[in-house]
């Protein structure tokens, strides 16, 4: 993992860097341990950026994709769309209607509304849609941090609800899309869900009478963010999936990965504009903030806010100061760090958010009080460059 203090002459602040080096070794690092019929799929929501995908073309063998706007933007990395697996529970007619035009490999289905309008607009253009159904299942995982499977939800048919076969006209079912949840750091549930998985797809294939060629589990391996978590071990899973996966030589199973690939290789550097004390307490204030990274404020799902990893780059050694970690924002959810041990900074300071690269420029309202949006740069090999220029409000009207 490159060191980015290294590069703190050459950013501007706030910003965000992408260590593409560090995503390549954990590709690597999964291909050595996953089965042979497994396709490793990146999950664009993680991180959308043009040039980190253009540089993922040919490292994973498709994508996971939620919108016609990031459908777009991974035909313009260069990627086919054949490779692409499309899921979402409110899919536009014009997104259908992309997706069908362009052969989308998957389209995934999570109503029976979904479905009815895929095969629809199927008809009317005249080509073939193949679907994937995405299943809501009865059981719970208790391992997952956001739990998407097990309980009432937008995302997929219930298990129950499943118990005849579709009847389609210009629609083909290629597979099933099983995806229970996300951000889990346990081995053992994680091999607990391949294995509900797996019975699922036998289950529903022999009752519905449905041919299986793919079967996407989507991902759920989650990222240590917070003091005292110990890092998945991915192999120790992949080596389960390898053990479901030999039952079922000939099924394409869909490993889709974003977050787990994504984060560790993202950081978000700000700097200290102000330090002041109240009633007590330090206040470090930067120019960087909630809006820029949420995911680290806490305000992106946390219940309890624990403080992500923050690490002084400038004077990484100085002796350690509780503090209260903000941004420029004028809201008090604009807090980066709650009692934060802080190397002890000073004005001008370069201060760095680790785990930043999933989640935070595409999930954070970046317009929100009308600051620029952070610049984007991307380490390849040992060289810095910016990918994506900060922006001005104005550059929006």
């Amino acid at each position: 993992m490159t060191n980015p203090a290294r590069y703190i002459k050459e950013i501007q602040t706030p910003c965000y860097i992408y260590d593409l080096n560090a995503i390549l070794a954990r590709i690597s690092l999964l291909r050595k341990h996953l089965p042979a019929n497994a396709a490793l799929y990146y999950a664009v929501k993680a991180n959308s950026n043009l040039h980190l995908l253009k540089a993922l073309a040919g490292q994973v063998d498709g994508l996971d994709i939620s919108s016609g706007g990031e459908f777009t933007q991974c035909l313009l990395a260069g990627h086919l769309p054949q490779n692409f697996s499309f899921a979402g529970p409110g899919k536009t007619t014009a997104e259908i209607e992309l997706a069908i035009k362009s052969a989308c490999g998957s389209l995934s289905a999570e109503s029976p509304d979904d479905l009815k309008r895929i095969d629809s607009t199927a008809q009317k253009l005249g080509r073939p849609a193949y679907v994937s159904l995405r299943v809501n299942p009865e059981k719970l995982n208790e391992y997952f941090a956001l739990k998407m499977g097990g309980k009432a939800s937008q995302f997929g048919f219930d298990e129950e609800s499943l118990k005849t076969p579709p009847k389609l006209k210009n629609s083909q079912i290629v597979g099933l899309h099983i995806y229970a949840g996300t951000q889990s750091l346990s081995v053992e549930g994680l091999k607990e869900n391949l294995q509900n998985t797996f019975a699922l797809m036998e289950k529903l294939s022999k009752r519905l009478k449905l041919r299986i060629r793919q079967l996407n589990i989507g991902g759920g391996f989650g990222v240590d963010y917070f003091a005292g978590q110990k890092p998945l071990e991915a192999a120790a899973v992949c080596r389960a999936l390898s053990k479901e996966a030999i039952r079922h030589p000939a099924l394409k199973i869909i490993l889709e990965l974003g977050r787990y690939l994504a984060a560790p290789a993202g950081y978000y550097l700000c700097r200290v504009l102000n330090i002041k004390k109240s009633r007590g307490k330090t206040f470090v204030i930067t120019d960087g903030g909630m809006h820029h990274n949420q995911s680290a404020s806490g305000n992106l799902g946390q219940i309890i806010k624990k403080n992500h990893k923050i690490t002084n780059l400038t004077r990484p050694r100085s002796a350690k100061l509780k503090v209260e970690l903000v941004g420029c924002l004028c809201t008090p959810l604009d807090t980066l760090g709650w009692g934060l041990e802080l190397a002890r900074p000073r004005v001008g300071d370069i201060l760095c958010v680790h785990n930043s690269g999933a989640y935070g420029y595409t999930a954070s309202p970046l317009l929100f009080l009308g600051h620029p949006t952070p610049p984007e740069y991307l380490i390849e090999g040992n060289r810095l460059k910016l990918i994506r220029p900060g922006r001005c409000l104005q550059e929006f009207n």
